[in-house]
């Protein structure tokens, strides 16, 4: 009994292969046969054209089984990946640890820089508050009064022309001898250092009002000859005569 050797099965790049040569051979017949009644120089267009599309079959064909045989060999193009970074672990114990990978951080985005603001505008200097005005200062006025053998009267008006009321004040009255004396004062309290009699205000005057004045009397004993006061002073400034 006759064995019949079965054919292995042809796989599909095999099959496209013989296709293609199959369909070359009958160009190449359908060529020769169109080519014979055909001139010389046209014989050899025509098979220059012929051997082109040859060409060009055998290749294509050539292509589609390499393509069909290794698929995986063509990787499809992309961004390639990211590199890898070898980090080594260190646990504090000495021994050097196995490094693993680790793929780099992403850089950061720049903060945005910081908008121009307008510069603010110059304050003006505080000018210095100036010191408050000193009062004007007082003001007297000495005056002789009823004159006698043995004595005389005095008068003398202290005024104030400021805005304010003044408090306080020193009347001085120097007498040309030691051997005068002052009595019946009036209006202030008097005391005595040699000829020179020094008087400060009474409860009642102790206060000169705004733009007003207030007097003090007193009596000059012994005067005789000659018995007027040679100098007199209201803080400190002549008495006006």
């Amino acid at each position: 009994m006759r064995k019949v050797r079965q054919r292995p099965a042809r796989t599909l790049p095999v099959a496209i292969l013989d296709a293609l040569l199959a369909g070359a051979a009958a160009v190449r017949r359908l060529a020769r046969r169109v080519a014979r009644p055909l001139r010389r120089r046209s014989d050899r267009l025509m098979m220059g054209a012929i051997v082109a599309a040859m060409v060009a079959m055998v290749g294509t064909a050539i292509v589609v089984v390499t393509l069909l045989r290794t698929p995986d060999g063509f990787a499809p193009l992309g961004v390639a990946p990211p590199p890898t970074v070898e980090v080594e672990v260190d646990d504090g114990d000495g021994v050097d640890d196995a490094t693993g990978s680790a793929t780099p951080p992403a850089a950061s985005p720049l903060p945005p820089s910081p908008t121009p603001s307008r510069a603010a505008p110059r304050s003006r200097p505080e000018r210095p508050t100036p010191p408050p005005a000193l009062p004007p200062p007082l003001a007297a006025r000495y005056a002789t009064e009823d004159v006698t053998l043995l004595n005389y009267t005095a008068s003398v008006i202290i005024s104030n022309p400021g805005p304010g009321p003044a408090t306080g004040w020193r009347l001085t009255i120097t007498l040309p001898r030691t051997t005068q004396s002052v009595g019946a004062v009036d209006g202030a309290e008097a005391s005595r250092d040699g000829a020179t009699w020094t008087f400060v205000p009474a409860p009642a005057t102790s206060q000169v009002p705004a733009r007003g004045s207030v007097q003090v009397r007193f009596r000059v004993d012994g005067a005789l000859i000659d018995g007027e006061p040679t100098a007199c002073t209201i803080n400190d400034r002549p008495c006006q005569a």
